[in-house]
């Protein structure tokens, strides 16, 4: 290491890529375990056998396996799940029912009826947690969001919705259009008008 106490820039480089290479070992062992056993019957020493690592080596990048499955939902969540300005409702989920729609399997063994209470709470969460960021990003005044509903209470609101839509169009060996299901999400999450 030079004088300066700093690694030179190709080092670090080199650690990225490394990193990023167990990762993706990683990922992709978990998403063959998963297939194969199930989310409850895959455990980190199948993962690190799969994925030619050290038990250390996972727990360098992750605490668990459920934390596994909540980092690759995070990254995907964060490329289909969208905010949508100027709309009634709030969010575009169309992108993910596309990549529901890729992936079938992969969302019938974290939320369809094959699934578990386990990774369907994962799911869950990782759904809230991007709304939640989605709403932190619009601010205040967000279209769909009524006067009073505290925007946590709004995220919480559109992951169930997602979750339990998810799980229904996974069942009827998704039947509906990704954009039918995005229109399905928009008239469960949309306000109500007031008639009475």
């Amino acid at each position: 290491m030079p004088a300066s106490g700093h690694k030179p820039g190709g080092v670090r480089n080199l650690d990225d890529r490394r990193i990023s290479r167990t990762r993706h070992s990683i990922d992709i062992a978990f998403l063959d375990e998963l297939r194969r056993h199930g989310y409850d019957e895959v455990n980190v020493s199948d993962i690190v056998r799969a994925a030619n690592v050290g038990r250390a080596t996972f727990y360098e990048h992750y605490r668990s396996k459920d934390d596994l499955l909540r980092a690759q939902l995070r990254r995907l969540l964060g490329a289909t799940l969208r905010a949508r300005t100027g709309h009634a409702a709030a969010l575009d989920a169309t992108a993910l029912f596309a990549h529901v729609r890729d992936v079938p399997m992969l969302y019938r063994l974290i939320a369809g009826r094959s699934a578990t209470a386990r990774s369907t709470r994962v799911l869950c969460e990782a759904l809230e947690e991007r709304a939640g960021a989605l709403l932190d990003e619009s601010g205040t005044g967000t279209p769909g969001l009524p006067a009073g509903v505290p925007a946590s209470a709004a995220a919480r609101v559109w992951a169930a919705t997602l979750c339990a839509l998810l799980s229904w169009w996974s069942e009827r060996g998704l039947e509906a259009t990704n954009e039918e299901m995005q229109v399905m999400f928009a008239a469960c999450t949309m306000p109500r008008s007031s008639t009475a």
